[in-house]
């Protein structure tokens, strides 16, 4: 899956998830933006983050999703978590996701001058079987999805179940198409593609639950989110060109841009910074 594709998928599903995401984890944080974060390491070589999302405390929560286990990725988030603290001067708080398999691992690096340390989420602890059961009793039942049951369809895949992962990505991708929403439906199966390409190693496999989503659906979800992207970044570019001028008001750009206030705001103080 391109990065740009990636990148699209994953802004649409904060969007529709926002804080509830990080609560599913137990964060009690309020996420005010998310990214993908790409970052060039000193040997050139690309390390590109899994979820990087701000709180509204000013701290970047970083998440990797693991289905294995070797202390040497420790060492990778590591290099990562300076490099965007480095970045962005922020203070980083990062969180691995292991998926079921996994029950155990180092949480901390002691290499004399830094002290490295890492929350881990183990999906073994939570029962897939019974959240599977819990959501789609639910659905029958005409009540209300709440957002942590849409992060336990999301989830499914890699929580502790009698079923092998491949059976539970189908599970999720068939519950997710009972859901009355259209939205939530491809924002979840965008997400449950994007699992299963990192968990699922076998093409033909993978190309059989690819023809379970609404790829099609998904494809124009894509194109329209990178069409409102390249009006923002348009606007910005006539806000930052308008903020030149100390007559424009910040209400008149505002206006006349599209962009709201605070957006604004924050390129006036960037540009002031000579960022």
């Amino acid at each position: 899956m391109a990065k740009q594709t990636e990148d699209i998928i994953m802004k649409s599903i904060m969007e529709l998830f926002k804080g509830d995401a990080v609560k599913f984890f137990g964060i009690d944080k309020r996420v005010i933006s998310n990214t993908r974060t790409e970052l060039s390491e000193i040997y050139v070589q690309k390390n590109i983050n899994d979820w990087i999302l701000e709180t509204d405390d000013g701290m970047l929560l970083h998440f990797e999703f693991q289905c294995t286990y070797d202390v040497e990725d420790l060492y990778r988030f590591m290099v990562s978590d300076a490099i965007m603290c480095f970045k962005f001067k922020k203070p980083v708080k990062t969180m691995v996701v292991y998926s079921a398999e996994i029950e155990d691992t180092i949480t901390t690096l002691d290499i004399g001058a830094i002290q490295y340390n890492v929350d881990a989420f183990y999906m073994v602890k939570l029962d897939g079987d019974k959240a599977y059961a819990d959501v789609k009793a639910k659905i029958e039942a005409g009540k209300r999805i709440t957002k942590q049951d849409i992060m336990n369809i999301v989830f499914l895949p890699l929580m502790k179940t009698g079923e092998d992962r491949v059976a539970k990505l189908e599970q999720a991708i068939m519950l997710s198409k009972e859901l009355k929403t259209a939205d939530e439906q491809l924002q979840i199966q965008a997400m449950i593609g994007m699992l299963a390409e990192k968990f699922v190693s076998d093409e033909d496999v993978l190309q059989r639950l690819k023809g379970l989503i609404n790829m099609g659906a998904i494809a124009e979800m894509i194109r329209e989110d990178a069409r409102k992207d390249a009006i923002k970044e348009y606007s910005v570019e006539i806000a930052r060109s308008m903020l030149k001028d100390d007559m424009v008001g910040i209400d008149f750009i505002s206006k006349h841009t599209g962009l709201d206030i605070d957006t604004v705001k924050q390129l006036q103080a960037e540009m002031k910074q000579g960022k």
